[in-house]
């Protein structure tokens, strides 16, 4: 258990802290490239810079952890728990998971092309001016998230849900949004989405257009995913 330890600047890569206890715990600008941290728990703790390229954190808990500018080059983030972490800033180039949590997480700013995070939980995030292109968001929640400025262009949001989402300047050229359910999503100011895209999308009447474009015949859905 390291519970508060004070680890700033710490080199521990390819270590082994499988189910390591590390709450409230100071590593600031460790290097923790290719370490084994399954089941580990990280919650509130300050990780800024951090560097997780390569590791393992399937099912790691995050919870409320400062990850400002953390590196997560190719880690894995299979069921990791990000929920109101910060990680402005943060790069995730190459990075994958499946459901992964970011539930009220701070993602603005974040670097994250070609990731690839399938039926992941960003309800209620922040991913202001984040860059996703060609990002894999398959099935992936964005319910009530801000979006604004971010780039989605050539993303695939294939089955995504983005009700109540604020993609207010969001770019959004070749996207894929089919099946995606933007019900009360706010695309008025969003850019390069054309009629062909949205005609494969899930709107309502509460579901704000950019100019030019027309409302398509409702879709129909089994169960609306919150």
């Amino acid at each position: 258990r390291l519970v508060e330890a004070d680890m700033e600047g710490a080199y521990l890569d390819e270590a082994n802290l499988t189910e390591a206890s590390l709450r409230d715990a100071l590593l600031r600008g460790a290097d923790l490239r290719f370490t084994n941290l399954q089941s580990a728990g990280f919650q509130r703790a300050d990780l800024e810079g951090v560097n997780f390229e390569g590791a393992r954190l399937v099912k790691t808990n995050l919870q409320s952890a400062n990850l400002r500018m953390a590196i997560f080059y190719h880690a894995d983030l299979d069921q990791a728990d990000f929920r109101d972490a910060r990680l402005p800033h943060a790069v995730l180039i190459g990075a994958r998971g499946t459901g992964t949590i970011f539930t009220k997480a701070d993602l603005s700013g974040i670097y994250a092309p070609k990731v690839s995070l399938q039926r992941a939980q960003f309800n209620e995030a922040n991913l202001e001016s984040a860059n996703l292109v060609a990002a894999d968001l398959r099935g992936s929640n964005f319910s009530h998230a801000t979006l604004t400025q971010a780039n989605l262009q050539e993303a695939n949001l294939q089955g995504a849900t983005l009700s109540g989402a604020d993609l207010t300047g969001a770019q959004l050229d070749s996207a894929n949004v089919k099946k995606a359910n933007l019900q009360g999503a706010n695309l008025a100011s969003a850019t390069g989405l054309t009629q062909t895209q949205l005609d494969t999308a899930c709107v309502d009447d509460a579901t704000k257009l950019p100019p030019g474009l027309s409302r398509p015949a409702p879709c129909v859905t089994s169960k609306t995913k919150h």
